[in-house]
């Protein structure tokens, strides 16, 4: 059976503006108040691109208007892109999962899915090796990542997706019953 991992950066564009700073020595962490990535402060244009996880409880959402934001969260911080920044992240990710396995898929700027079948011979079991990576990450690069790990990409994402930030979960096919029909049609992958 196939072991495939779904890794996804929490709050990529965010988590990754944060990280930047504190390495360049800000002692003040973005991903711990309500703050977002987008649009233009000054005159508050443009959308939304990445959102805290604080930010979140105040329901903005990404894809939002920065006015629409503001108005739901006035002390919202708002940062402006710096895309150099973010492909520099997320080609050092890549190059870590590298380590793990030669079998890596790229979704997007901040996601893949990396095949795993066979290094449990080299990092042990699944959960053991999903664990060693989210570690790396976290150590070496300064932000968290979501693991999903099944037997296929689709259930690999579906697992990914059950809670966040900085979590590793299961969907094998004898916890879907368990794990993935409770949910709302709109939180399937693809649906709703």
């Amino acid at each position: 059976m196939k072991t495939i991992f779904h890794i996804d950066v929490n709050s990529a564009f965010l988590s990754w503006e944060a990280a930047k700073r504190i390495k360049l020595g800000d002692t003040f962490d973005l991903r711990t108040v309500p703050s977002a990535v987008g649009g233009r402060e000054k005159d508050r244009r443009g959308i939304i691109l990445a959102k805290s996880f604080p930010a979140k409880r105040f329901n903005i959402k990404t894809g939002e208007t920065i006015r629409s934001a503001i108005e739901k969260c006035p002390e919202l911080i708002i940062v402006k892109p710096d895309y150099i920044t973010y492909r520099w992240y997320s080609n050092k990710m890549f190059e870590l999962l590298c380590d793990f396995s030669d079998r890596i898929e790229r979704y997007s700027i901040d996601e893949c899915f990396l095949d795993y079948t066979g290094m449990e011979n080299i990092y042990g079991p699944a959960i053991n090796g999903a664990r060693l990576i989210s570690e790396r990450i976290k150590n070496e690069l300064g932000f968290t990542v979501n693991i999903g790990i099944s037997k296929n990409k689709i259930l690999a994402k579906m697992a990914g997706e059950l809670e966040k930030p900085d979590k590793i979960h299961t969907l094998w096919p004898e916890e879907i019953e368990e794990k993935m029909w409770p949910l709302p049609v709109n939180e399937l992958f693809m649906a709703g």
